[in-house]
């Protein structure tokens, strides 16, 4: 059994092999990375042969001079990945994230509405077939826009755009007993 995890530095960060021992495990996610660079690199995280890709991509979509997107566009392109490893990979169990909350940006342009509007649209457009895991729940902050302060990394205190280990480890907690579901039935 082979897992892989697909997304941006978020993903990048997380110790998944370490958490997860009762799977081969591989990590594709690419720090700064967007639904552009994942997109392009479907064939080589296909060839990988992997029996679950689990993607949490998106975030870089915003604010990003080259890539400035809106959030239905966001989400549109996340389902457009999502539809694509389907294809290339049909035997594959995928697990989709919703992107995780965020602060403002240092400029003060607040791109949290556009993250929400991502998350709608993955979560109205989701293909039946594919699991998904709401992280947006876990990880707001009492504004309902923000990431939750217990889980922001020390030097992000405006951005809170990177989970610090109390983070990972909430995610784990959720991912971890999914996972094993996931495994086990395949």
């Amino acid at each position: 059994m082979k897992i892989v995890f697909a997304g941006d530095s978020i993903t990048a960060s997380g110790n998944w092999a370490e958490a997860i021992d009762f799977a081969e495990v591989e990590n594709f996610a690419v720090p700064g990375g967007s639904t552009d660079g994942l997109f392009a690199a479907i064939s080589e995280i296909v060839a990988s042969n992997p029996n679950l890709i689990s993607v949490l991509i998106g975030t870089n979509d915003f604010g990003n001079p080259e890539i400035n997107r809106e959030g239905a566009d966001v989400g549109a392109r996340i389902i457009a990945i999502v539809n694509e490893f389907k294809a290339q990979a049909p035997s594959a169990q995928i697990i989709l994230h919703t992107l995780l909350p965020r602060g403002v940006e240092a400029t003060g342009v607040d791109l949290r509405p556009r993250v929400i509007a991502a998350n709608n649209f993955v979560k109205a457009n989701l293909p039946t077939d594919i699991e998904l895991i709401d992280l947006w729940p876990l990880f707001v902050a009492p504004d309902g826009l923000s990431l939750a302060d217990q889980y922001v990394m020390a030097d992000e205190p405006i951005l809170k755009l990177h989970i610090n280990e109390n983070g990972y480890r909430e995610w784990i907690t959720v991912l971890l007993p999914i996972l094993q579901r996931m495994v086990n039935a395949k």
